[in-house]
């Protein structure tokens, strides 16, 4: 039996999301994987390979530093502990962390939902009321520096926080001045280019994306997409199951995980993404594991998500044929996804959009892949419980859902409005009058339910 060591920042996507600027969230994604980064972390434990040593079977995970543990002393564990913390806060001040021991055979094992053997979180300072002037940008620590942020036409003296403005550093662009810094979206330009054979750049700013790639007229919102992996912790119980029966050794589970989530990602974007242009039209805050947390023009969002889906299941599927595990049931992946103007807080909708995927994975038990979404601008910024769809009834209805977005605004209003009234009777009518009684009863509680749909094609685009 050996010990395994995770150190993890928790909480990330409110973490990354919550400065206004763009360019302090890719500096937050920078910093993550340099301070993670398997590099990083060997130099880190120079001295220290007695106690301890990275779990190269865990794979890479920004934001995650998996230990493999020699030492079998509570206290020599807690140094080792205390060392990667230490190391993770002089690089994230303003996160918050959780470090885990857990036992196995191997580190499949140690993860296979057993419970841990101990557990603490490392919470961010916290400030209180204090007598300096707040941070600018999170407006949640005392500022202690400024920088000068915005074009250089018009620039704006900003008061900093220390966490803040090391990700006002860690930002900048690299040599070429069009190259984003290490982290998120420079590995998607990488894999971009090395997928597509073409070379790729990504939006400077949330204007930029919506008035390149949004809808002309109709060019201020975004969709925030919050995707995850169903029954990971099972999946993992099955190939431990599998390997106990000498089957599937040399499959790697993080790596194929890994590597399907970034594929899907990858299909997304290309079934949304103009031709005639280098742009992509996304902007990647975090990729990690089975994790992905995105923003793109709103009416670009629904074909993306169920892209995106597909892809990540296929991909663990064709992994595991390829393993000689065809008869372990893929990982599906489900979506928590909120439209909002670009200007309203990302911090607001990414943690919506983790509420409404755990809502969605409850409901679903984990066991298919769903999505839930909501509209910020129309049902305001808490959840209203409208439930998920799979993807299979989003592909079924996907046709009625175009017809239905070629009506008109006021039209699409009114019959929202006698759908949520459940007046029967004046519906009807309302769908004889405009020659759409058929298309109008296809949507149900047994597909999609017609006000629901009528808020989905809101932020609708046809495809050809």
């Amino acid at each position: 039996m050996s010990d395994y060591l995770d150190v993890a920042v928790v909480r990330i996507q409110s973490w990354l999301s919550r400065v206004p600027d763009l360019r302090g969230r890719r500096g937050a994604s920078a910093m993550i994987r340099r301070a993670t980064e398997p590099v990083a972390i060997d130099s880190l434990l120079t001295g220290w390979q007695d106690h301890a040593e990275r779990c190269t079977e865990a794979g890479h995970v920004d934001g995650v530093v998996p230990l493999l543990l020699h030492a079998e002393d509570e206290e020599t564990q807690r140094r080792v502990e205390r060392l990667v913390v230490g190391h993770l806060r002089e690089w994230l001040p303003g996160a918050s962390l959780r470090s885990t021991l857990r036992r196995g055979e191997d580190w499949l094992a140690a993860h296979d939902g057993a419970p841990a053997c101990w557990e603490r979180d490392w919470p961010a300072a916290v400030s209180e009321w204090p007598l300096g002037k707040e941070c600018d940008w999170c407006q949640t620590w005392p500022a202690n520096g400024h920088r000068w942020t915005g074009a250089q036409e018009n620039p704006k003296r900003e008061e900093l926080c220390p966490d803040c403005l090391l990700r006002y550093e860690h930002g900048k662009p690299r040599g070429d001045q069009k190259e984003p810094a290490p982290g998120t979206e420079r590995e998607l330009l990488e894999r971009w280019e090395k997928q597509y054979n073409t070379a790729a750049r990504v939006p400077n700013k949330f204007p930029d994306l919506v008035e390149e790639f949004g809808e002309r007229g109709d060019n201020t919102h975004l969709a925030t997409v919050y995707a995850d992996g169903d029954a990971i912790s099972r999946f993992g119980k099955e190939l431990h199951k599998q390997r106990s029966r000498g089957r599937g050794d040399e499959f790697d589970m993080a790596k194929a995980i890994d590597e399907a989530t970034w594929t899907a990602l990858l299909k997304g974007i290309e079934a949304v993404k103009d031709p005639e242009t280098e742009t992509l039209p996304i902007v990647a805050h975090l990729v990690g594991g089975d994790d992905v947390l995105v923003s793109l023009p709103a009416h670009r969002a629904w074909l993306f998500a169920l892209q995106m889906q597909r892809k990540f299941y296929e991909s663990l599927r064709e992994s595991l044929k390829t393993a000689g595990l065809g008869t372990i049931k893929a990982p599906t992946q489900s979506v928590g996804m909120v439209f909002h103007h670009h200007s309203s807080p990302l911090a607001t909708a990414s943690d919506l959009a983790e509420e409404l995927l755990k809502e969605t994975k409850r409901e679903h038990r984990s066991s298919s892949a769903s999505l839930a979404w909501q509209d910020i601008t129309h049902d305001g910024p808490h959840p209203v419980g409208r439930g998920g769809i799979t993807p299979e009834t989003l592909e079924r209805c996907w046709g009625d859902l175009t017809k239905l977005s070629r009506l008109g605004g006021s039209a699409l209003a009114n019959l929202a409005k006698l759908a949520r009234s459940n007046d029967q009777q004046r519906l009807r009518q309302q769908a004889e009058r405009l020659g759409r009684e058929e298309l109008v009863a296809r949507f149900s509680s047994e597909t999609i339910r017609l006000a629901d749909a009528v808020g989905m094609v809101r932020w609708w685009k046809e495809w050809s």
